[in-house]
């Protein structure tokens, strides 16, 4: 299943693969978590991403940036 979540002014495509749409919660929270903690250079790489995995309890954030991807635990 696919949806889309509007963070930091634009839209993300997320996709859904062993997970379900629970899971949107704790993906918002941990966006913000990292966007509050992160330096301002790296907040650009959040500014890139491209779209959004969430593969049972963690998220995979794509870059558009080639072959650059972050993989975090949700919980």
């Amino acid at each position: 299943m696919t949806t889309e979540l509007l963070f930091q002014n634009q839209k993300i495509p997320v996709s859904f693969i062993s997970s379900d749409q629970k899971a949107i919660p704790q993906l918002i929270n941990l966006l913000e978590r990292t966007s509050s903690q992160t330096a301002s250079a790296e907040q650009s790489d959040l500014a890139l991403i491209d779209r959004i995995e969430v593969i049972g309890n963690n998220a995979v954030l794509h870059s558009k940036n080639p072959n650059v991807s972050i993989e975090l635990p949700l919980y």
